[in-house]
């Protein structure tokens, strides 16, 4: 490996050094999300009115869970969003996502995100998204 080359990796080793040490995991492309799904979590912070127009939601469209985990002899947990579309890469609530879809950017220091956790505390709880929409019974879920 030439001096320019180890020089460029040796940076970019020390920016994701720096990215872990503040809670950054910058994975938006020219400043927007890039729709990885890295963000889409299973257990969401909502309001009872956001589970209330998800479920409206997914009745009126037919939305039907997405499952991430391949098939395996033992059933493992499936932590991402059941919403998560990975073919299409877009999340199928996308118009009534709960307000920390709306909020969240990966880009964002810790900092300046638990700056704003006040504005989830009290009206929110943390609720499991696969359970709460689809039922605790999941084929490949435990």
């Amino acid at each position: 490996m030439d001096g320019e080359k180890r020089m460029s990796t040796l940076g970019t080793l020390q920016d994701m050094l720096n990215e872990m040490k503040s809670g950054v995991y910058d994975f938006t492309k020219d400043g927007e999300c890039s729709n990885c799904g890295a963000c889409c979590s299973d257990f969401l912070p909502m309001s009872d009115g956001e589970v209330k127009a998800i479920r409206k939601y997914i009745a009126k469209h037919g939305i039907k869970e997405h499952k991430h985990t391949p098939p395996t002899m033992e059933p493992v947990q499936d932590f991402t969003c059941p919403f998560r579309n990975e073919l299409e890469r877009k999340c199928d609530i996308y118009q009534v996502r709960p307000a920390i879809c709306r909020d969240f950017r990966c880009d964002k220091p810790r900092k300046e995100i638990m700056a704003n956790k006040n504005m989830y505390h009290g009206k929110y709880s943390v609720w499991e998204m696969r359970e709460t929409f689809f039922g605790k019974e999941r084929e490949g879920c435990g």
